[in-house]
C-alpha cells in the first residue's frame, strides 16, 4: 500500500522539487527521479510480503 501511494507522490514531490530548482527540465528530472525511487520502495515492499508469506 505504501508502494501505490508513493507511486503518486514521489513523482509530484519530485516534479514539485525539481521545477522549483531548476525549471522545466529540472521537473521532468526530479519526476522521473521520483518515480524511480517510489518504484524501487514497491519492490521492496512487494519482496517483504512475498519472502512473509512464503514462511511457515
Amino acid at each position: 500500500m505504501i508502494g501505490c501511494l508513493a507511486l503518486v507522490i514521489f513523482p509530484i514531490l519530485g516534479l514539485a522539487a525539481g521545477g522549483l530548482l531548476d525549471g522545466p527540465g529540472g521537473a521532468r528530472l526530479g519526476a522521473g527521479i521520483g518515480f524511480l525511487l517510489a518504484l524501487a520502495l514497491a519492490g521492496v515492499g512487494s519482496l517483504a510480503l512475498w519472502k512473509a508469506r512464503s514462511r511457515p
